[in-house]
C-alpha cells in the first residue's frame, strides 16, 4: 500500500467549480460505482450556496447525483494508503495528485455521514475516476459529518445546514 499525497481542492478538479466557463468536463469511471450500473460517464459539479459538499452528476444515467465531501473536512487527519493498482486505475503516473473525495449519506433525522472506507479518488489531468474500497477499519463508512442537534445544542459547532439539492435545481 502507498499513502499518496492527494488533494481536496475542487479548483483542482475537471468542473465547473474551477471557474472554468461552459459545462463542467467529464470524468470517466472505466468501472461502474458500487450498484450504479451503466453511470460511467460523470460530471463534477459545485453550488456555491452548497459548500463545502460537491454532486457528482451522472452523464449516463440522469438525474442520478451523489453528494461529496472533502473526507479532511470530516476528519483532518484522514491520509489512506492506496494500493499501486488502485492509483493505476486513475492514470496516476505521479505528476499530478489525485482529487479525492468522500460520498455522503443523509439519514432520516437530518444527520449525514461520509464514508470513509470507500473514497472516490479522480485524476484531474486524465479525466479518470474510480471508487476504492480501503482495507482499513479506522476508515468508517458512517463518520459523523455534523454533530447531532443535542451535541450542537450550546457549543460553538454549527448546525445542520438547511441547504438542499431542490432549491439550487430550481433556480
Amino acid at each position: 500500500m502507498t499513502t499518496v499525497s492527494t488533494t481536496s481542492d475542487p479548483s483542482r478538479a475537471p468542473a465547473a467549480a474551477s471557474g472554468q466557463e461552459g459545462p463542467p468536463a467529464t470524468i470517466r469511471f472505466a468501472e461502474a460505482l458500487p450498484g450504479l450500473d451503466g453511470a460511467q460517464l460523470w460530471q463534477l459539479v459545485e453550488h456555491e450556496e452548497a459548500r463545502p459538499f460537491l454532486w457528482l452528476r451522472s452523464e449516463d444515467r440522469p438525474p442520478l447525483s451523489l453528494l461529496l465531501i472533502d473526507p479532511r473536512i470530516v476528519l483532518p487527519n484522514y491520509a489512506p494508503a492506496i494500493s499501486r493498482a488502485d492509483l493505476a486505475r486513475i492514470g496516476f503516473d505521479g505528476a499530478t495528485r489525485p482529487l479525492i473525495l468522500s460520498i455522503v449519506t443523509l439519514s432520516e433525522g437530518n444527520e449525514a455521514f461520509a464514508n470513509l472506507r470507500a473514497p472516490i479518488l479522480i485524476n484531474p489531468d486524465q479525466m479518470l475516476g474510480a471508487q476504492v474500497i480501503l482495507d482499513d477499519a479506522r476508515w468508517s463508512v458512517r463518520e459523523p459529518i455534523l454533530p447531532r442537534q443535542e451535541e450542537a445544542a450550546g457549543t460553538r459547532r454549527s448546525q445542520p445546514c438547511s441547504f438542499s439539492a431542490e432549491k439550487s435545481a430550481s433556480r
